[in-house]
């Protein structure tokens, strides 16, 4: 028996020290599962609902409540109810957009835009075309870019001021992006007049920074201080910290470019502040660049160096050309500086092989115009004028951006858009039929003072331009030029040259007058240059269009002939022969029975050989064996 109660104490003690393991183990897993839902709990309709309305009217910042914004949009998968999943996917879009993350986004817009319920909500469609359209952008997907663009231009007449603010803010960027800054310009104003219809306070402070950049562009650095300042502002009134960043950023670079760099220095720490706390590495790029600026202005070079390097790598990951190589042409600069002019030039050789990832002609002008000088002080002078000629043309494209009535125009628009402001608040003080007097004799004194000053900076800018570019042209063709024979010289021939066989196969034709020097000691040096000039005027009386020939020195030419047909070159030759003979006849002073002959080497090329210099020593050897076979012929071989 006690043996039986002490089995049934023992059994009864194991089985209470078991419930009070489980009922433990129960209140973990209880606690665990609470812990849990307390970090990310569940939110309701109501509260997805208001989270996104409160990003959509930017009272929350995108990239700092990016864990938020994902859990509003994962969850409203669940909710029966696609019009709030679909506006949730649109903030979404965007936050996918700040974040970098344009693989993701480009998967992500592939789904929703082939929505059919997106039709019933306009604004939700035209918040997902305007992150299309930015990443088109970005990605230099023109063509598609522009389908956007029309899609967008065919829904505005129907749409809202609020869906109108929408599309425009899309074709703002896009056209930034395009380096389009007529159309920039003129999307901004009317952006700016609607968002403050709107009373959209942060629209209101996209299109001022819009229009900031743009007067940057335009060298007016003082209205693009005063409205960056206004961007600033207006976005300050939000807690949108991104675009408050790039307004410090856009602020604070405008005072370095006036070289005001301590000033300049509070606003781009302020931007760069807020692109690392949300690891932004475009924003950090466009920081750092201008802070490395800073530091090379303040003759820190060392420091400047450094970030510089840095930079090119973060620009580099960020799919930022522009930062890049401008970053590398800081490095260069520093180089020179420094006196490192084999790096500084190599340096630049390497920008030059990348030329085509800037977005903007004025940087690729302003470049070429720092390669230009530089390649001028290494005595580097084909790669000089080179630099010229395309720092020429895209001087040209950019002024064909920048420099036209209807700019000058947008100005001015800007302008009286301001003294309307200010007449506006006059409105509450004095009386409204004096105040409409005084705005209508406003408006027209600024309109005829603006109107005689733009048109008078019109054409003082545009001839100034002009005489410019025909001065280099002239220059330029000067160096290229012949002095005696008009036609081009060794320099230009052999531009002409490279360049054709760049392109396509051809003939390098050495020519050789013959006994020319014979015709100098016996008639006398002018009537030398007579015979030169007649073979130049043969040469272009006979050859197509498409053919080329240049003074390669003394009496030698060199030509490029369009063909690889052995016959066509013999042919081409034998008829400035015969065209030779019959304009020599008219030289005074040279006696009728003197037969000016010439023989000539042509080296044919082909795909395995286009190599200038290899078809020169070919077409040489090939004239020597012409001459040693008796003069007066041609000799065409391909090597």
């Amino acid at each position: 028996m006690t043996n039986n109660m002490q089995f049934k104490a023992s059994y009864l003690s194991v089985l209470v020290k078991q419930l009070v393991v489980v009922f433990f183990l129960l209140a973990a897993f209880q606690s665990i599962a609470y812990s849990n839902n307390s970090t990310t709990p569940e939110l309701s309709q109501q509260d997805v609902r208001a989270l996104i309305k409160s990003v959509r009217t930017d009272r929350l910042d995108y990239l700092q409540n990016k864990k938020q914004i994902t859990q509003a949009y994962e969850q409203s998968k669940l909710k029966q109810n696609d019009a709030l999943h679909l506006e949730a996917a649109a903030v979404y879009a965007e936050l996918l957009f700040r974040e970098e993350k344009y693989e993701k986004l480009d998967k992500h817009l592939t789904v929703y835009l082939s929505n059919q319920q997106l039709s019933k909500q306009p604004d939700v469609l035209l918040l997902f075309l305007e992150s299309q359209l930015k990443l088109l952008s970005l990605q230099k997907e023109l063509q598609k870019a522009n389908d956007v663009v029309n899609q967008l231009k065919t829904r505005f007449s129907q749409s809202t001021p609020a869906e109108k603010i929408i599309i425009l803010k899309a074709f703002a960027y896009f056209y930034t992006e395009t380096d389009e800054l007529k159309k920039t310009l003129s999307v901004a104003l009317d952006g700016l007049e609607l968002a403050m219809q709107n009373n959209d306070i942060a629209s209101q402070g996209y299109f001022y920074r819009k229009i900031a950049d743009a007067y940057n562009y335009l060298e007016n650095k003082e209205k693009a201080i005063t409205y960056a300042k206004k961007a600033l502002i207006a976005y300050q009134q939000t807690q949108d910290g991104l675009y408050t960043a790039k307004a410090y950023w856009s602020l604070g670079n405008v005072l370095l470019e006036i070289n005001k760099p301590n000033e300049s220095l509070i606003y781009l720490d302020k931007a760069l502040s807020y692109f690392e706390s949300v690891n932004m590495q475009k924003g950090l790029s466009f920081a750092q660049y201008s802070i490395a600026n800073i530091l090379y202005k303040q003759e820190n070079y060392e420091d400047a160096l450094a970030l510089a390097t840095k930079n090119i790598e973060v620009a580099h990951l960020a799919g930022i050309g522009d930062m890049k190589l401008a970053s590398m042409i800081l490095m260069l600069d520093i180089y020179k500086k420094q006196g490192l002019l084999e790096k500084a030039d190599k340096m630049n050789d390497e920008v030059f092989s990348m030329i085509d990832d800037f977005s903007r002609s004025i940087y690729k002008a302003d470049y070429l115009q720092k390669r230009y000088q530089l390649k001028r002080s290494l005595n580097k002078t084909d790669d000089a004028f080179d630099a010229m000629e395309q720092m020429l043309t895209f001087m040209k494209k950019h002024y064909e951006a920048t420099s036209e009535t209807n700019i000058k125009t947008l100005q001015i628009k800007f302008e009286v858009k301001e003294k309307e402001e200010k007449i506006l608040q006059l409105e509450y003080d004095k009386n409204i039929n004096e105040l409409l007097a005084k705005e209508e004799y406003q408006q027209k004194i600024i309109w005829r003072l603006s109107a005689t000053i733009a048109f008078i900076l019109v054409i003082v800018s545009l001839l100034l331009i002009y005489k410019q570019v025909l001065q280099r042209k002239k220059y330029y063709n000067i160096a290229l030029t012949d002095y005696l024979t008009s036609s081009l010289n060794r320099r230009g021939i052999m531009q002409k040259a490279a360049q054709k066989l760049k392109q396509s196969n051809a003939t390098i034709a050495i020519v050789d007058l013959d006994l020319f020097k014979h015709i100098n000691d016996t008639y006398g040096h002018d009537v030398g240059d007579s015979v030169l000039k007649a073979f130049a005027r043969a040469a272009q009386n006979t050859l197509a269009c498409d053919d080329q020939f240049g003074r390669y020195g003394g009496e030698e030419w060199l030509f490029i002939l369009n063909t690889v047909d052995k016959q066509s070159v013999k042919t081409t030759f034998d008829s400035i022969a015969n065209t030779l003979i019959d304009i020599c006849s008219e030289i005074e002073g040279l006696n009728n029975t003197e037969t000016i002959t010439f023989s000539a080497g042509a080296a044919i090329s082909s795909s395995s050989n286009r190599s200038l210099e290899k078809l020169i020593i070919h077409a040489d050897e090939l004239l020597y064996k012409a001459k040693q076979s008796g003069r007066n012929q041609v000799n065409v071989e391909q090597p």
